[in-house]
């Protein structure tokens, strides 16, 4: 099936991926990968009424790097989002990484992530407060990617913000066509940054490369505070439905799709993309080591959140501040309707057509279970399947050096 390229590449690279060295975010993300909709992660089966020949169904890894299991997680991460979101024009936003800090990234990452998080929810919000520009409390949805359309590393937060906020008065105040002067925001995004990894290094908490001391990393510091940071405001959208689509194909299911790759024979792999500098589709050949190794790097750290709310957004805010609004603008479902996805989820008998129920399921493994600190071991889990795992120094590495 094509929707098992990705799958069938991980599997005719497993001895390879076993036995090299690998974080543990990575080891979760190959084995659910591999085994995801197959014998091995489990079967549950389904029967009607009146008991005709039970449908089985594989069960899926519900892994954030699994292809086969986003359509179902986009899914229902759309339907949630339809709660959240105001039926309001919204601005799009997205805050880059400088490319010098990309070394320092690969050995702090859930740090970096953090820190990328933090400095774009309080370069925005601490301007729309300011009675300078709008004073108002908007609300906003951050998303981290972390690759380019190589698949590179290329880490930067999309923020859907909306069009307008609740000001002093708890008034709903509207934005119009301009949100905010672009130099003002990459000024105070980019002072954000080196606060937050100053100090982040005067607390211990930045792991520096060995290749690189202090001395270096302030001086790369200076580097950076002489160039302008990479920070897009685009043009405003009547409302927040096309760039919360548009972040739900990357938030499940790993940064390519199936049908971006084409195999080549002996040149390798080839990978198709559009060149958002150009718009024009263009084909990068890579070996299938090198490919794999590209996916894995941007398998996000175990227990993550790649998803954040905050001002009107924000969980502790959402009850109160949103009643204030619904006055002015209703929540997103109106706007767009309900999923007919869900009807694709009814399992009917191939006999008779009935609908079939749940009847009993048979578990192989345990993704959710799996533990670098013990190795667990039971007839339905190879040792294998745990071996190789090691220390935080290793985890910094990846499966296979870059080409």
């Amino acid at each position: 099936m094509s929707n098992r390229k990705l799958q069938n590449l991980f599997k005719s690279h497993l001895n390879i991926l076993d036995n090299s060295p690998q974080p543990l975010k990575n080891r979760k993300a190959i084995q659910a990968i591999t085994q995801c909709r197959t014998p091995d992660m489990g079967v549950s089966y389904y029967s009607c009424q009146s008991n005709h020949k039970p449908i089985e169904q594989y069960h899926s890894c519900r892994n954030r790097s699994c292809y086969l299991c986003s359509p179902k997680s986009k899914h229902d991460w759309v339907e949630k989002q339809k709660d959240r979101l105001l039926d309001v024009p919204h601005f799009h936003v997205i805050f880059t990484l400088p490319h010098e800090y990309l070394n320092l990234w690969r050995y702090n990452e859930k740090l970096f992530s953090s820190i990328l998080f933090k400095a774009s929810q309080q370069t925005l919000l601490e301007l729309l407060s300011d009675s300078k520009y709008h004073g108002i409390t908007p609300g906003l949805m951050i998303a981290l990617h972390t690759w380019g359309r190589q698949l590179t590393l290329h880490p930067h937060t999309h923020c859907l913000v909306t069009a307008g906020g609740v000001n002093a008065k708890e008034d709903w105040q509207n934005i119009d066509k301009y949100l905010l002067p672009i130099r003002v925001v990459k000024k105070l995004y980019r002072g954000k940054v080196q606060s937050l990894l100053n100090r982040a290094l005067e607390e211990k908490q930045l792991t520096l490369p060995p290749d690189m001391s202090s001395q270096m990393f302030y001086r790369l510091q200076r580097q950076t505070y002489q160039k302008e940071w990479s920070v897009r405001i685009e043009e405003r959208y009547e409302h927040g439905k096309g760039v919360m689509l548009y972040l739900s194909r990357y938030l499940k299911g790993g940064p390519v799709k199936p049908e971006q790759i084409h195999f080549g024979g002996k040149k390798g792999i080839c990978l198709r993309y559009l060149d958002h500098r150009d718009k024009k589709r263009k084909q990068l050949s890579l070996t299938p080591p090198e490919l794999i190794r590209r996916i894995l790097e941007h398998v996000s750290p175990v227990g993550m959140h790649t998803v954040r709310y905050f001002g009107i957004y924000a969980s502790t805010h959402k009850a109160r501040e949103l009643e204030s609004v619904k006055s002015k603008g209703t929540l997103c479902n109106e706007k767009l309707g309900t999923s007919e996805k869900l009807k694709d989820m009814i399992l009917s008998c191939k006999t008779c057509g009935e609908r079939a129920y749940l009847t009993h399921s048979r578990w192989r493994c345990q993704i959710k279970a799996f533990s670098i600190n013990r190795a667990y071991q039971s007839p339905n889990v190879q040792q294998g399947d745990v071996a190789d795992l090691t220390g935080k120094s290793i985890g910094r590495l990846s499966c296979f050096s870059s080409a």
